[in-house]
């Protein structure tokens, strides 16, 4: 499963590295040669495999003071402010906020909030991936001065409300020991001022109503527009299958109805072959016998020939040798022949009558 996985990935970029954890963690760690390859990846969701939703987000670096940031996504990006703003109004130093953190995507709200010790600037984005571009992007500055970025997620308002009650303690005991009493009743009352100031600002805003209603407008036009797109690529795809089911019952019962024909062809010429094997058989057979028969017959001839051949043979010889000693008896004499055996032969030989 791995091997489709990284050939799924790889249509992004070069895959530099690609670590898969146990099947219980079900992680896969993908490092690409490039960041632009990363944004690839990311602009393309969401991604689907073998009909399975995959989870896709950033690597993030581990950060010893927010170290849950690296686990958890979200849309909502905390900025606390930790040094006097004198270049602009509230509203005007929201809106250069807005305008700084628009580069990253679409976002929704930008505004003050207030926790139980600190406040801070919430900025919501549309998509998760953003908030984490911008930690990636760290640090970021206004006007030379850092601006303090996180996630805002429970462990860092939890760190961030520890944080700053403990400066706040030290602040008061610093404040109680350093003075007398005339003064510390003097500055009590001013940090009361200062915390029903602090209180007053909780109350919403007209800036905080009017990023309210952009907010909630952006998210009504976007969820409606997301509907709609879904709505269509549905009605789109559900038309595109029933036609491909359409043709492919067409084909298939085409093709099984030729299947079909050529299954009764093939029988029927089964059936003619084996027929036709059978009676080659029986004619095999016959032509074994017969063979067997013509093969005893010549051999039986064969050996009455080579009987009668040897027994030709042994008259000859006995003939043979009749003959040749016939013709060994030894000539007659010389001095035996007749002197009238000498005549010429013109003469006749009249014998006398007795």
């Amino acid at each position: 499963m791995t091997i489709f996985y990284r050939k799924y990935f790889e249509q992004f970029g070069s895959i530099v590295q690609y670590n898969f954890t146990s099947p219980t963690g079900g992680y896969v760690f993908i490092t690409y040669k490039d960041a632009s390859m990363v944004d690839a990846c990311m602009k393309s969701r969401p991604h689907h495999l073998d009909s399975r939703h995959l989870y896709v987000k950033r690597a993030l670096p581990l950060d010893d003071e927010h170290p849950r940031e690296r686990f958890e996504t979200t849309r909502d990006l905390m900025i606390i402010i930790d040094f006097d703003n004198k270049n602009c109004n509230e509203k005007d130093f929201l809106n250069q906020l807005r305008e700084y953190f628009s580069s990253y995507g679409t976002l929704y709200a930008c505004k003050y909030c207030h926790e139980t010790y600190f406040n801070y600037i919430l900025v919501e984005f549309a998509d998760k991936d953003q908030v984490d571009r911008i930690i990636l992007d760290k640090p970021h500055y206004y006007y030379e001065h850092q601006l303090n970025v996180m996630k805002r997620i429970p462990s860092n308002i939890e760190i961030m409300n520890t944080k700053y009650s403990l400066n706040k303690q030290q602040s008061s005991m610093v404040i109680k020991d350093a003075i007398d009493d005339d003064n510390y009743d003097y500055i009590r009352s001013r940090n009361n001022f200062n915390k029903n100031d602090s209180i007053a600002k909780e109350q919403i805003s007209e800036i905080d109503l009017e990023n309210e209603v952009y907010r909630l407008q952006n998210i009504l036009k976007k969820m409606n527009e997301d509907f709609a797109i879904k709505r269509q690529q549905v009605e789109e795809q559900c038309s595109e299958q029933l036609k491909h089911l359409d043709e492919n019952t067409d084909q298939t019962n085409r093709l099984k109805q030729d299947l079909e024909e050529e299954y009764a062809k093939l029988l029927v010429e089964y059936e003619s072959m084996k027929h036709e094997n059978e009676l080659l058989n029986e004619q095999y057979l016959a032509a074994e016998l017969e063979n067997f028969e013509i093969t005893s017959y010549y051999e039986q001839i064969l050996s009455e020939e080579k009987a009668k051949t040897i027994q030709l043979e042994n008259e000859y010889r006995q003939k043979l040798k009749t003959l040749n000693s016939n013709h060994s008896s030894p000539p007659s004499s010389p001095r035996l022949i007749s002197s009238t055996s000498l005549k010429s032969p013109s003469q006749s030989i009249i014998p006398k009558d007795n």
